[in-house]
């Protein structure tokens, strides 16, 4: 009985729209997280769990890249 409603064509356009322009910043972000100046910041003696931490945060961004990507390949493929 409770039918929650379809947002219409306009919405989902507009929605679908803000997902595709995240979707093309996705790898600008990346790439602007990977450059040296910020992994320089964190090239210290740090330790965290035995891991040095330019490789924490490294692989952390990566795994935010990779999970963010998926989750705009999931919204983008809904219809």
């Amino acid at each position: 009985m409770n039918n929650p409603k379809k947002p219409d064509l306009a919405q989902r356009a507009y929605r679908r729209k803000k997902i595709k322009d995240a979707a093309l910043v996705l790898p600008l972000l990346g790439a602007f997280l990977l450059a040296s100046p910020f992994i320089t910041i964190f090239a210290t003696d740090g330790y965290i769990f035995g891991l040095p931490l330019p490789f924490i945060y490294i692989f952390g961004v990566w795994l935010f890249l990779v999970i963010a990507a998926r989750r705009m390949a999931r919204l983008l493929s809904e219809p």
